[in-house]
């Protein structure tokens, strides 16, 4: 089975190439992206009709059953779509067809094609066409490859067609009736020769054109391009007849004088065409300003962005010169709007503007276009005559005999004076004249509305033809889709497959229609073309749109024998050596995951053990032929024994090859397929004495290299002159080294010698060929009724041979050897070599078990079953400081490439995922594997010094598989370590049931949950107290990596339990929970615990406000888990607020003791300064920060405390810029009563008294301090006092941003004026306490968020219309922005993505009440797609990120900010909550 992964936007277009084969079963799997998010998706078969899709929850299925081009189409339905989305997505997949024998014999994958291109014309009649073809059959072929079989036109061109429905009668097909009676003979003559050689038929079809004699389409203008249909061609037709003019008077060229002569009376010739011209092209400026202004006029973008209004005419007139009339498709209403959003807005005003820019276009920019085409026509012309009179290596034609150029138009039946009266603009004149098709490179001249390439003589015309005109659709040119539809139809019927003539000139949609109807009739239809487009991309395109099959590529234009290296490197190289790509016969499939559980490298299975394997893009497919039809004789430009050479290349190369007929004859000129006449030689009239025994047996050579599995290629550049092709087979690892010496430089026809050291034993020599005699070009006489090649030329091959002649082996040391070549100029070697045998043990215990799941993976699950969540955190992660601090030397380096992200498995795997995806054998790892096993032994040494058993066992693996090819070590690398992955995974599904959740969001919470694995590990001092005198370190929660990986910075008061309830409650790791629970209650002092630990809590520090309240608040949550907790022994660090750490008699309580301090210290009121406070504390903070205080407001129960010289919360960012003035200044004080820790004092003093209600504790009161005195208060009554004035305080209904929105004050009483500030966290109070809460204005409130706040993954910091919004955070900042100076603006507008995962849980409440209240309003479905399209990007996020994380935060839009970290706990634990939470809900869509 092949997966395609559907992705969004333009990641996957009709730019890449996705190449399967017939009968491949193609799973179409969501990309993360797509998880969860309802699409439509469809698929149409090469012949336009829907496929109906076998769907399940992510995936959908189908076969290719033919040939062709399968296009998947999804459609996004969410509204609105998603920033950066793309709502339809398309992607095609081609599937390659095979060539199927009618008689049951032999059928022709692509790569196994050996074509042979023909001439029709000079096959001669039927009757001889099996002698004839016998040639290419005894030569090695199995395609045979004809120029079109229809009458020919009057030049005799093999593709000036005189009629498409029409056999040619050369054939003499004697079939006694019309066309469709030809036809029948024809077929049985074809299928007759097929069922006694094998042969299988291509043809060329003719799209674009018919022959100028063609009388069919006279009654039908509107099929050719004429200068009523077209009208912009006008100036061409106007220029041509110019030059023609000026030709019939000119004297004979005879030099280069003549030749500057001759330019200079053209030029002022032209002089009268090009005043013409300025007429054609200026602006009619009273014509416009007559045209009402147009109320519908409307600019887009591309207009608006002009840069003045004489821009956007010149951009006008660029888009509408084609018609006749210029000036009246200036639409003054566009000018008029441009000019209105400019600020004139008076009529007369706007009418000065457009008259003074209008006179500008004509009298400044019509004369400069008009010049620039004129230097362009002068440039093309000269270079013609040139070539046509003078040049060596042209024709040297007679002046006065032919004309100096070739016309581009034509009028039938009139002489040229008569023509010069036609009037070109009305209708039935301007019909007659019709345009000449021809070639370009590079840009199409298939849109004819819009190309320059007529006018400017860009195009090598073709005067024996008529270009053919279909229109954009059936209905403009009916006649012509109908007459073009049938000829396509009859050849399918005839032949195997198609060439396309002048593809890359042939409107798309008319190649694709017509095949289509073509593939109806032959379902298995074989395409190819030449293009010559200049761009990949374009080439891509046209590939996918109309499903070619094959590019042709020729060897014999190559100008050295490097540059013939890189053509088969570029065209014939299918898979490196190496390759990650599947070992299937052909089509490209990648070792990828295929199971949506598995992110990292692991090829699984389905049900029936199907392997699932992910199709990556490839190159378009080549027909390397070392000789196309249309080209020149390769004696003009190679040596002759170049010619056996390109041959080898060609036949060494991994694609579908060709020649044409006259090569292997070795013919000495160009077949000319406009004036050749004479006819092929049959094999009765053949000899041996040229390069046709030669041929057959390199073609042997091809075919056995596809069929014995040498799918493998790798290119050499041995020498400058020495091209070696090593064909691999990637399960044996057997090699055929293909040896070509070329023959271009004097020292290359010499013999030399080359010696080729490699691993290696058992060398059989397959082939040897060489050139006896002569090196040099024989005399040749042509014969006047056969093609003839060259006589004398003496070939020897040997198949085969017991004793080479040519090569020599021999063994410098066990395992290794040196192949000595004697090298001939143009001689071609094929030696095939095996492994040593060390490598095929290797090899064997690889195939037999590694690649055996029943043995490798289960063997490896017995190993993992002894390994806990922390064994699996060192086995998959750990960052290079994490590393470091333990000792262990850091992660891996690879060189020219860095250090890896983590030193465990996951570090290398994030790089070979996307090595495997490209198939990049290439890449700096592959290349450090091919040089040693360094990655292994890395891998096996820090798993040994853990003392893990996995580190033994994969010694044992390593050393098993150390002898491979070492170009195999990269996928034997990838395989053994993936699995190891897959085993992690098992594993750890089995120690964390969340893992195990099977409805839409399921791979997205494997993923946040793995996150609770990589930051949960066990790392030198990270401050955390041991919870007993005689126990180890306790595991910590890294707030972040790599920025928050050791030390003090490591666990973070806050990050932890902000964190801790969605990485290790709702992953069910309740142990290590507890342990940071109670350490961090270690810890408590001032009633407070401390953002910052060092040295195991000794010297903490107390500078936050809500770190305690986010501890009660894990406290209460991992109670309904664990109710034990509460009764957890502290022993405290601090006896006293000032006193010393005493860990020798320590003060025992319990964690509910420590709750109980916490609210009775806060309710008492709290005031101290920090310890040690000054710059060695702090070096930022002014002194006045140093002073803390917290409490509770008696009027309101809120809590409150901190000042305007201090931060308090989570928003902590104090200001470090000098410059700026922002140094020592808190960015966000949220001084007073914030509103989030108003939520959890009133979440824990409720708590507390459900608790006593309940019996548990005995005491339920604090004293409140009031003023100067103190008042016994129930934990009852001060939630309820703290609910009861909530709303009242806190709603705010609008107007502070100038807007009617409600939302909720961020603080209250704040002296440092920050309380209207729209934030998002009154979402995290939503959720924490609810109840608090109107439901009205809750969901006013988070409609309010949603606009202002709802970015890309994470929740703006702070309303955009706030004036101290600043997105864009930037700590590198050295300005003197007083806001965003140092990043003073960390809290200020970035997007942090922790605060979605309250925003989500909050609207899902929300959602809940409105559904509670109007069940109709939004369907359960409805509502779990808003969900999971909110959630796209995070997905997307967490599957590319290099850390496998979510990111702290992100500028604007969801920008990437480079000072983020890059996986954060908090992001991924937030959203871990929401999701887990999601499930349980009614909207999962479980």
């Amino acid at each position: 089975m092949t997966v395609l992964s559907l992705d969004l936007g333009p990641r996957l277009s009709n730019q890449n190439l996705y190449r399967a084969h017939t009968g491949d079963t193609i799973c179409l799997q969501r990309c993360p992206e797509l998880k969860g998010i309802q699409i439509n998706l469809t698929c149409t078969n090469p012949v336009g009709e829907e496929i109906v899709l076998r769907q399940d929850a992510d995936r959908a299925y189908f076969t290719l059953s033919s040939g062709g081009p399968y296009r998947v189409t999804w459609h996004i339905v969410v509204n609105p779509l998603p920033l950066n989305w793309t709502s339809v997505s398309m992607v095609t997949i081609l599937a390659d067809p095979v060539l199927t024998s009618t008689n049951s014999g032999p059928s022709l994958t692509i790569d196994q094609i050996a074509a042979q291109s023909h001439l029709t014309k000079c096959c001669g009649e039927v009757q001889r066409w099996g002698d004839v073809f016998r040639v290419s059959v005894e030569s090695g072929y199995n395609t045979i490859h004809l120029t079109p079989v229809q009458e020919l036109g009057i030049s005799k061109s093999s593709y000036s067609l005189h009629s498409h429905h029409k056999i040619s009668s050369s054939l003499n097909l004697n079939s006694g009736g019309g066309y469709e009676e030809d036809l029948e003979m024809l077929s049985r003559h074809l299928q007759d020769i097929h069922n006694k050689t094998g042969l299988f038929f291509l043809t060329d079809v003719v799209w674009n054109h018919v022959s100028i004699c063609n009388r069919e389409i006279l009654s039908h203008p509107e099929s050719y391009y004429n200068l009523y249909n077209t009208p912009n061609l006008i100036p061409a037709y106007l220029i041509d007849r110019s030059i023609h003019e000026f030709g019939n008077a000119q004297d004979n060229i005879t030099d280069v004088q003549d030749l500057s002569s001759f330019e200079i009376k053209l030029r002022n010739h032209l002089l009268g065409t090009a005043q013409t011209l300025e007429k054609l092209y200026k602006i009619d400026l009273n014509k416009v300003l007559d045209v009402k202004k147009s109320t519908e006029a409307s600019l887009c973008e591309s207009q608006l962005n002009k840069k003045d209004i004489n821009d956007l005419i010149k951009a006008l007139w660029l888009v509408n010169y084609k018609e006749p009339e210029y000036a009246g498709d200036i639409d003054v209403g566009i000018l008029r709007k441009f000019l209105e959003q400019r600020g004139v807005t008076s009529e007369p005003d706007q009418n000065s503007k457009i008259s003074a820019a209008i006179c500008h276009f004509n009298d400044v920019e019509v004369p400069t276009i008009v010049d620039q085409i004129l230097n362009k026509v002068i440039s093309a012309v000269m270079g013609t005559v040139k070539y046509r009179f003078l040049d060596e290596h042209g024709p040297k034609l007679s002046f006065g005999n032919v004309p100096i150029v070739d016309r581009y138009f034509h009028v039938s039946d009139i002489t040229f004076t008569e023509e010069l009266a036609l009037d070109i603009y009305r209708k039935e004149d301007a019909q007659r004249i019709k345009t000449c098709n021809g070639w370009t490179a590079g840009e199409s001249v298939s849109d004819m509305n819009s190309t320059m390439a007529y006018t400017n003589r860009e195009v090598v015309i073709w005067g024996d033809s008529v270009k053919l005109r279909y229109g954009d659709r059936r209905e403009d040119s009916p006649w012509l889709w109908d007459y073009m539809t049938k000829y396509t139809c009859d050849m399918a019927s005839l032949f195997h497959g198609f060439r396309i003539d002048n593809c890359h000139n042939t409107p798309l949609h008319v190649g694709e229609e017509l095949l289509r109807a073509a593939r109806h009739v032959q379902p298995q239809l074989y395409i190819v073309a030449e293009l010559f487009t200049g761009s990949e991309e374009r080439d891509c395109e046209i590939i996918n749109r109309m499903g070619i099959n094959s590019c042709i590529r020729e060897l014999s234009q190559s100008h050295s024998p490097r540059h013939l290296g890189e053509l088969i490197y570029h065209y014939g190289e299918s898979k490196p050596c190496g390759s990650f790509i599947h070992n299937i016969p052909h089509g490209d499939v990648v070792h990828q995951p295929g199971d949506e559980n598995i992110p990292l490298g692991d090829q699984t299975c389905t049900e029936d053990n199907t392997p699932q394997l992910s199709l990556g893009s490839s190159r378009p497919h080549a027909m390397l032929m070392d000789q196309t039809h249309d080209n020149p004789c390769p004696f003009d430009q190679h040596p002759l024994p170049n010619v056996l050479a390109l041959s080898g290349l060609m036949c060494a190369a991994k694609c579908s090859i060709g020649s044409n007929r006259g090569y292997d004859e070795l013919v000495p000129h160009h077949i000319h397929v406009v004036e050749e006449e004479r006819l092929y030689q049959g094999w009765s009239q053949s000899d041996d004495e040229d390069l046709k025994p030669a041929k057959k047996a390199l073609i042997k050579l091809h075919q056995r290299l596809e069929d014995k599995g040498y799918y493998e290629t790798f290119v050499d550049q041995a020498r400058e002159d020495v091209v070696i092709v090593t064909r691999h087979h990637p399960d044996t690892c057997s090699k055929v080294l293909v040896v070509v010496a070329t023959s271009w430089s004097e020292d290359s026809s010499l013999t030399r010698n080359y010696t080729v050291s490699l691993p290696g034993e058992n060398v059989k020599v397959l082939l040897e060929t060489e050139i006896l005699s002569p090196q040099t070009l024989p005399k040749h006489t042509n014969n006047k009724d056969y093609i003839t090649g060259l006589s004398g030329v003496k070939i020897d091959v040997r198949e085969n041979p017991l004793s080479s002649k040519m090569v020599t082996v021999s063994k410098p040391d066990e395992g290794n050897l040196d192949i000595d070549l004697l090298l001939t100029p143009g001689c071609v070697i094929a030696v095939e070599v095996e492994p040593p045998q060390s490598s095929k043990t290797a090899l064997q215990y690889f195939n037999s078990y590694i690649l055996c799941p029943e043995k490798f993976d289960k063997d490896l699950d017995k190993v993992f079953s002894t390994l806990d969540l922390l064994d699996l955190n060192y086995v998959l992660y750990r960052c290079n400081e994490e590393e470091r601090v333990d000792g262990c030397g850091g992660v891996y380096h690879i060189p020219h490439h860095g250090n890896l992200t983590y030193a465990g498995i996951v570090g290398f795997l994030q790089v070979l995922e996307t090595v495997t995806k490209n198939n990049d054998t290439g890449h700096p790892l592959c290349r450090n594997l091919c040089e040693g096993w360094w990655m292994a032994d890395y891998t096996v040494n820090r798993l040994k010094k853990k003392n893990l058993k996995l580190g033994f066992f994969l010694e044992e693996i390593f050393f098993a598989v150390e002898a491979v090819p070492n170009y195999t070590r990269p996928k034997v690398f990838y395989k053994i370590i993936s699995s190891v992955y897959s085993a992690c995974l098992r594993q750890i599904r089995k120690l964390i049931p969340t893992m195990k959740t099977s409805v839409g969001n399921s791979w997205f919470v494997e993923q946040l949950v793995l996150t609770s694995v990589q930051l949960v590990g066990k790392v030198g001092d990270t401050g955390i107290p041991v919870l007993l005198q005689d126990k180890e370190s306790v595991a910590s929660l890294a707030a972040g990596l790599p920025h928050f990986s050791h030390g003090f910075m490591r666990c973070w008061g806050r990050d932890t339990f902000i964190a801790l309830p969605g990485l290790l409650i709702k992953t069910g790791r309740l142990d290590v929970a507890r342990d940071l629970v109670v350490g961090f209650a270690r810890t408590l002092r001032y009633g407070l615990i401390p953002n910052l630990l060092s040295e195991r809590g000794h010297r903490p520090r107390y500078n936050c406000r809500d770190a305690v309240w986010w501890w009660c608040r894990s406290v209460k949550l991992l109670y309904k888990h664990q109710p034990s907790i509460l009764q957890e022994s502290v022993y405290r660090l601090f006896y006293k607020d000032d006193s010393p750490v005493s860990p020798q008699t320590p003060f025992v309580c319990t964690v509910f003791d420590v709750i109980t301090e916490v609210l009775q210290r806060h309710a008492a009121g709290i005031t101290f300064r920090e310890e040690n406070a000054g710059r060695e504390l702090d070096e930022h903070l002014l002194d006045p920060g140093f002073n803390m205080t917290a409490g509770v407001d008696p009027e309101t129960g809120f809590i409150r405390g901190g000042s305007r010289h201090n931060c308090g919360t989570w928003m902590d960012k104090v200001g470090s810029s000098s410059q700026a003035g922002n140094k020592g200044i808190p960015a966000t004080p949220r001084d007073g009563s914030a509103i989030e820790l108003v939520a959890m004092g009133y979440q824990t003093v409720s708590w507390m008294a459900e608790l006593f209600e309940s019996g548990i504790g005995t005491t339920s009161v604090v004293n409140m301090k009031t003023g100067s005195t103190h008042k016994t208060v129930s934990y009852r009554e001060w939630s309820e006092m703290i609910k009861e004035n909530f709303e009242d305080k806190f709603w705010c209904s609008g107007g502070y941003y100038g807007n009617a929105n409600g939302y909720y004050r961020d603080t209250l009483g704040s002296e440092s004026g920050g309380d209207e500030k729209l934030r998002p966290n009154q979402t995290f109070a939503m959720v924490i306490a609810p109840e608090l809460f109107k439901p009205s204005h809750m969901s006013e409130a988070l409609k309010t968020i949603g606009t202002n706040l709802a970015g890309l993954v994470g929740m703006s910091t702070l309303s955009p219309e706030d004036a101290d919004y600043q997105p864009y955070y930037d700590t590198g900042n050295h300005g003197n922005d007083y806001r965003t100076a140092h990043g003073f603006n960390y809290h200020q507008g970035p997007e942090w993505v922790w605060c979605m995962g309250f925003y989500l849980r909050a609207k899902l409440r929300d959602f809940q009440h409105l559904k509670k209240d109007n069940p109709d309003c939004m369907s359960d479905d409805e509502i779990g797609q808003y969900f999971a399209t909110v959630l796209a990007p995070h997905r997307a996020m967490i599957a590319s990120d290099p850390y496998r994380g979510l990111t702290e935060l992100t500028n604007k839009g969801g920008q990437h900010c480079p000072n983020s970290c890059p996986t954060q706990a908090w992001s991924s634990g937030c959203l871990l909550e929401f999701l887990v939470e999601l499930e349980q809900s009614e909207f999962s869509g479980s």
